[in-house]
């Protein structure tokens, strides 16, 4: 099972740079959000991704506070005020078309938990993807004591909207002196200056191959940070030879990260190393707060492929338990048994998604398919299709 590569980018890396402030305004001093706050935030995120509705999206993010996370950009008042309202309007654009594309990827978003990092209260999205592609998404959103989201972090990118914002503001913005302030590096002469403004020129643009060139023709001293790599493999994604090489960097340089897991799921089953993928599912897991459905079903698939077939059905069948409605704890169980050569187990993973879903399989179609074609010519399989066609009559 492939997680990451096929993840859906929700805000695409240009996406997450079209995010802004309006001018500042007072602020009462409020107390921090309760658990119990970031949950009611973090179930109408949820609500608004899978309802598609921008406008209820943009009435829960900060834009002001947004900025503060940006940092000082050393604009006057006026430059302030047209980069906030120009990029305000690029958020709502960008916001509209990722509805429509999370439409049409059959997406589907799952308030999971509330929780602290870094002492900052935060509500923690799963996304998951029923397209052709499929794949899943967790996005930790950062909250302001007024409830409000500030920041946000996507696992499948392991990039923050404020670093992406400053990565647009480099090419947006025509200041030599915010360049170290935007990526945090120290530069030597105009020459860096100029690798970075292009670097930032091709990802405004939206030519990733380009942008992937000129980020390996940055300064050395940036290169050797996590957000290189991981923007590294991020504009690598639709290069397979590249996107293979940026995840051996990010696993030789920056695998013993927690951040970093969920990102290099990929790179362990292109080495075929199942166990290590099944150990980056699980430290991902202790670092995100706790399993759920999709964790456990992605360690079963591991599991699969590592032939570890008892232990894969016990993953699939907890993904299953923790959450009766995610489908693909069932089909994983199914797989399992059909792998394993346990008709029993494929047997019962098909009732109880019949009965989870108020569903009904048709034996004989299922005869018909190439995946059951074995199943359906042994003696349990003719048991649990008389049973059927009795009902049925």
């Amino acid at each position: 099972m492939r997680s990451s590569k096929r993840l859906l980018r929700f805000f695409t890396v240009v996406g997450l740079c079209t995010v802004c402030v309006l001018a500042a305004a007072p602020r009462l001093a409020l107390a921090a959000p309760t658990q119990e706050d970031a949950a009611g935030i973090g179930q109408q995120l949820a609500d608004a991704l899978n309802q598609q509705n921008p406008d209820r999206m943009m009435q829960l993010i900060d834009l002001q506070a947004l900025q503060t996370r940006v940092g000082d950009l050393g604009l006057t008042e006026n430059e302030s005020q047209a980069f906030g309202e120009g990029l305000s309007k690029g958020l709502r654009r960008l916001t509209e078309g990722s509805m429509r594309a999370f439409a049409q990827r059959k997406g589907l978003a799952k308030f999971l938990r509330a929780g602290k990092r870094a002492g900052k209260p935060f509500s923690t999205i799963r996304i998951e993807y029923g397209g052709d592609e499929g794949g899943f998404d967790y996005v930790e959103y950062y909250l302001t004591p007024a409830l409000k989201v500030e920041d946000w972090y996507s696992y499948s990118r392991g990039n923050r909207a404020s670093s992406a914002m400053r990565l647009a503001a480099s090419a947006m913005l025509d200041k030599d002196s915010m360049l170290g302030t935007l990526f945090g590096a120290k530069f030597m002469g105009r020459a860096d200056v100029e690798k970075f403004k292009e670097f930032s020129r091709q990802v405004s643009a939206g030519d990733y191959r380009k942008a992937y060139r000129a980020l390996e023709a940055l300064p050395e001293s940036y290169k050797q940070t996590k957000d290189w790599a991981m923007l590294r493999a991020n504009l690598a994604v639709n290069d397979e030879a590249a996107y293979r090489a940026s995840l051996e960097y990010l696993a030789k340089n920056f695998g013993s990260d927690n951040s970093v897991q969920f990102m290099l799921i990929d790179h362990y089953y292109y080495q075929q190393r199942f166990d290590q993928v099944y150990q980056a599912v699980t430290i991902f897991e202790g670092y995100i707060g706790g399993e759920d459905a999709a964790t456990n079903f992605l360690k079963c698939s591991a599991l699969i492929a590592w032939k570890r077939f008892d232990d894969a059905a016990k993953a699939c069948q907890r993904s299953m338990s923790l959450e009766p409605d995610f489908r693909n704890g069932y089909w994983g169980l199914v797989t399992v048994g059909l792998q394993s050569g346990n008709p029993t187990l494929a047997l019962s993973g098909l009732s109880a998604y019949e009965k989870a879903f108020n569903a009904e399989f048709d034996p004989n179609e299922l005869a018909k398919l190439e995946a059951y074609r074995d199943l359906s010519k042994t003696p349990e399989f003719a048991a649990w299709a008389k049973k059927r066609r009795i009902a049925r009559k």
